[in-house]
């Protein structure tokens, strides 16, 4: 699949982990870009670049029905039911994958503790590129040329999500991908996608992105803390 979306969770994680102790005075002393770039820097470490999805027998659900809810669709359009998944770098996160064997479009449902559960739909090319649909709001981080994605909105039934894929995907050059060998793809894109954002770094736009998102919570929340 395309790792974009995982990836850019990741980041976004990794860099909240920091901005908690410094962002707010960053932003109230008006810090330059190397202040940010430097908190970019400290937050890459955090990236694995390589993640295992190990099958999960008994999940420790946080939005299980959600979940069900925008798998079963897809159940019903033909898709193959590939079970649960955990990711072994990322604590509390659940995959439920899936994939289309006639029109080579793999299903990732995610669940996670904080960020709630969203659906993304991947087809793969031959020339190593990947199109993706995402019901994830945008993360504010960048993503190479070679990943095409599509945002989507998250009240839309996944059935009519995946028909809207097929209509927008580009259709020359389609990877044929067998069910089994999903989650192989699944885990060689991450680590391109982590090549790709090790070489390139983390921007000081992209800093001032998550941090501003952060704050947006905490305010919504009601704390500072």
């Amino acid at each position: 699949m395309n790792m974009t979306i995982l990836l850019a969770l990741i980041i976004a994680w990794a860099a909240i982990y920091v901005l908690k102790r410094v962002v707010a005075q960053l932003i109230v002393r008006k810090a330059g870009r190397a202040a940010l770039s430097e908190v970019g820097k400290r937050a890459l470490t955090r990236v694995p670049g390589q993640v295992s999805l190990l099958k999960a027998e008994f999940p420790s659900w946080t939005n299980q029905a959600a979940v069900e809810q925008q798998a079963a669709p897809l159940r019903s359009e033909g898709f193959r039911d590939l079970g649960v998944y955990s990711v072994n770098t990322i604590p509390g996160v659940l995959i439920r994958m899936m994939a289309h064997p006639q029109t080579n479009v793999a299903a990732h449902i995610y669940d996670h503790p904080t960020s709630g559960s969203w659906a993304e739909f991947v087809t793969r090319y031959t020339d190593g590129s990947s199109h993706a649909l995402s019901t994830l709001p945008p993360t504010g981080m960048d993503h190479p040329e070679w990943w095409r994605k599509i945002q989507a909105d998250k009240n839309t039934p996944t059935d009519q999500l995946y028909r809207q894929f097929l209509t927008r995907r580009e259709w020359h050059g389609i990877k044929s991908v067998a069910p089994e060998d999903t989650i192989r793809e699944f885990e060689e894109n991450y680590a391109k996608l982590a090549t790709w954002r090790q070489e390139r770094g983390i921007t000081p736009k992209e800093v001032a992105h998550v941090a501003v998102q952060w704050l947006h919570k905490k305010q919504a929340a009601g704390t500072t803390q």
